[in-house]
């Protein structure tokens, strides 16, 4: 008789511990298929955020880190999930890395419900002390520098054309 009242319980017990949502670290850790390295900054947008973090690759030339971004869904109350393709990029460059993604967020019908365009970069040179970005339109705006131990990165959310560091 007892069985019979603690079975409904137990089963209660693992439907809700089998829904449990998912953190922002559990989804960074498990879901991005590159290791993170370090996260350089988190951008809020809607719903959800644009993670910029270094990732560590291997080529036939060796290991090296790459900075990359990912679109994080969601919030801590509902939890998270890894929304973005995943991929990186790696260039050289004595000044200034410039790599451009696009994320887009479709609903339960496949209707277009957020398209988020992202320029972001490591700044190599010192002497850069800002970093200009112009729009199609020729509008200017200026990209936040986010300084880390492991080096100064720049990020921007919207299409841009050129970018420059400026001196």
């Amino acid at each position: 008789m007892k069985l019979k009242r603690i079975m409904p319980l137990l089963i209660t017990i693992l439907i809700l511990a089998a829904c449990s949502r998912a953190t922002m670290g559990e989804v960074i850790e498990k879901d991005i298929p590159f290791n993170v390295k370090e996260i350089i900054h988190k951008e809020r947008v809607k719903k959800g955020v644009i993670l910029l973090y270094v990732t560590s690759q291997k080529n036939n030339q060796g290991e090296f880190d790459t900075v990359t971004v990912a679109f994080l869904k969601g919030n801590d109350q509902d939890g998270w999930e890894n929304a973005g393709h995943n991929h990186w990029e790696h260039e050289e460059d004595n000044l200034i890395t410039v790599y451009q993604d696009v994320f887009y967020d479709y609903d339960h019908k496949g209707h277009l419900e957020n398209r988020l365009p992202v320029i972001y970069g490591k700044i190599e040179s010192d002497g850069i002390r800002s970093v200009k970005l112009y729009s199609e339109d020729g509008k200017l705006e200026q990209a936040k520098i986010i300084e880390k131990k492991s080096g100064r990165y720049y990020m921007k959310i919207g299409d841009y054309a050129i970018t420059k560091g400026i001196k």
